[in-house]
């Protein structure tokens, strides 16, 4: 046997007792470490399962709740534009404005999205602020203009303004979309 071979029996033997040294010092109700790392890795929570839980929350009455796990969203993944728009979704229902605009606002800086313009525009109307609602009606429609709810929302605000001609043109524009949108065929109407 040469010097090599025998060096590698020693190495193999060595190995081979570590191995039963393992086997023998093994609680059978602890699981190998790599098994309790996958099973960590597994039980993190995604952004995606986190907004699913708000939800639930949400639409089982439970506001406080779903506001808590959004915060929690907004806390551990910042660059969620998601949940940051739902914070400022559900902050606009408990009539925090504020908070809202500020969210609504963080959302658009990580995602520029016709939804969260037009909610921004609904919620500067409710303020008065109609200048700056304007200019988020039309940065959504820039970004969407085949979304009648922003065209109808946008009529609204022409209204409020007395720019009756062209909350007209906005609501038949909603209407060419979505021909069925009866909130548009009764602006309309009203109009005529």
């Amino acid at each position: 046997m040469t010097l090599f071979q025998i060096i590698m029996l020693l190495a193999a033997g060595f190995f081979a007792y570590q191995v039963y040294m393992y086997i023998q010092n093994m609680d059978d109700e602890t699981e190998p470490v790599f098994m309790q790392k996958s099973e960590e890795i597994e039980m993190q929570p995604t952004p995606d399962m986190l907004i699913e839980e708000a939800d639930r929350a949400y639409m089982d009455g439970q506001i406080e709740e779903a506001q808590r796990r959004l915060e929690e969203i907004v806390a551990r993944f910042p660059d969620f534009a998601e949940g940051m728009n739902k914070l400022a979704f559900v902050l606009a229902k408990q009539g925090d404005k504020h908070g809202a605009e500020k969210y609504y606002k963080a959302s658009l800086q990580l995602e520029d999205d016709d939804m969260t313009h037009n909610a921004l525009a609904v919620l500067l109307v409710s303020s008065e602020r109609f200048e700056e609602a304007e200019d988020h009606y039309k940065k959504a429609l820039e970004i969407d203009e085949n979304y009648e709810v922003t065209w109808f929302n946008y009529a609204n605000l022409m209204l409020r303004l007395q720019r009756e001609e062209e909350a007209k043109e906005m609501y038949k524009k909603a209407l060419e979309i979505s021909p069925e949108f009866e909130q548009a065929k009764e602006e309309l109407e009203k109009l005529s």
